[in-house]
């Protein structure tokens, strides 16, 4: 005969067992979202709806075990042998501990190490196989649930390639640092401190920026940021007699190029001055970064009437590809459909000369994984392009 206290080890077991097994589907979980989001968009609608996504068949089974766990740890044939307040203390405390061991802790634990959750979709996915139909029945019942329960909305067409982009884009901003997306120093507009009023004006004329940088003699030496609409009066002729812009000079924030762009974003978003001076390991000057910079590996490219017309970074004719200096190797990766990476460098110019070993020269040649690629103008010595074509 089955004992009370056999029962409640046996509850106990269970209850373990339930917990620890929601834990490595919660974790696999967030992992499945992120997996779902890259692919988010390629699937046709019909075929999406015929399968159930992994993340939602792991949020159902880790569910059914929470409920499972939750009766387990009540150890409902109490029922009959204790009073109803100890068996209801008993539910409500287990449910508890089981929402803590089998949906906070482990969700706060991928949010700080995302490699745990990577880990964890693997083992989940050979977990789940033998179960495939009960959970595509689960899933069916909690589509239907929801279909009772939440208000019908009008029906809105699935994200496209687009909005798939954007989001990526909004999630990618933790990985990407100032360096990758700032405008060189070789391309940087500024003003030298020394130059007369009418030069800079004629700097902002022709630079077509409401924000450039001041330099004291060379680029590594920044000594503040004007802004276009502080010379507006003296355009007009409304100044002051007499008044030298330079005291027009406001503070440069100075960014080092390790920096994240969600955390500059951030710093822009407290600050009228959307412009940062990125600095390197040595203090002198990479580049600069403005909030537009920003907002572009968001949404793309951002023109207005003042910008001119610009090639492609990269561009395809027939079997050879055209590539700019200045284009990263992530672009170069998604359009050559390979991996192509650097500890070191990050556009194709610093690959170049990554690869090289000296300045290049136009015409010069090397192989980089099976792709035969010729260095085709140099300015100075700058690389401005580059052919790739299969080997």
């Amino acid at each position: 005969m089955i004992t009370a206290a056999a029962l409640q080890f046996t509850g106990l077991l269970v209850a373990l067992a339930a917990g620890v097994w929601a834990a490595l589907l919660a974790l696999a979980e967030e992992a499945a979202v992120g997996e779902a989001l890259h692919t988010l968009g390629d699937a046709p609608p019909i075929a999406a709806e015929r399968r159930v996504p992994l993340h939602r068949a792991l949020h159902v089974a880790r569910l059914a075990l929470l409920v499972l766990g939750a009766v387990a740890a009540s150890n409902v044939v109490a029922w009959w042998t204790r009073p109803w307040l100890e068996a209801l203390a008993t539910l409500v405390v287990g449910t508890l501990l089981l929402f803590i061991v089998g949906d906070a802790l482990p969700r706060s634990v991928a949010r700080i190490a995302p490699e745990l959750s990577d880990s964890a979709l693997p083992l989940a996915r050979r977990t789940l196989a033998p179960f495939g139909p009960l959970l595509w029945l689960l899933a069916w019942a909690d589509r239907g649930l929801h279909a009772i329960v939440e208000t019908p909305r009008p029906l809105q067409p699935d994200l496209g390639i687009a909005q798939r982009d954007m989001l990526l884009g909004v999630f990618t901003l933790a990985d990407t640092t100032v360096d990758e997306v700032m405008t060189p120093r070789l391309d940087m507009s500024g003003i030298d401190i020394s130059a007369s009023t009418e030069e800079v004006l004629d700097a902002f004329r022709q630079s077509q920026h409401t924000r450039l940088p001041v330099v004291d003699g060379t680029p590594d030496n920044v000594a503040g940021v004007v802004f276009g609409k502080d010379f507006v009066p003296i355009a007009m002729g409304l100044a002051e007699p007499g008044i030298r812009w330079q005291t027009l000079i406001r503070p440069a924030a100075f960014v080092p190029e390790t920096k994240t762009l969600d955390n500059q974003l951030r710093d822009f978003q407290g600050t009228p001055a959307h412009i940062a001076i990125v600095v390197d390991e040595f203090g002198g000057t990479s580049g600069l970064i403005t909030r537009e910079d920003i907002l572009e590996e968001i949404v793309g490219e951002i023109r207005d009437e003042h910008d001119a017309e610009t090639t492609p970074a990269i561009r395809q004719d027939g079997a050879r590809f055209w590539v700019d200096g200045r284009a990263s190797l992530d672009e170069l990766s998604a359009a050559l459909g390979t991996t192509i990476a650097h500890a070191e460098v990050s556009t194709v110019g610093g690959l170049v000369y990554s690869v090289l070993g000296r300045v290049p020269r136009p015409g010069d040649e090397l192989t980089l994984d099976g792709f035969r690629v010729v260095v085709e103008h140099v300015d100075q010595r700058r690389v401005t392009q580059v052919s790739f074509e299969k080997a």
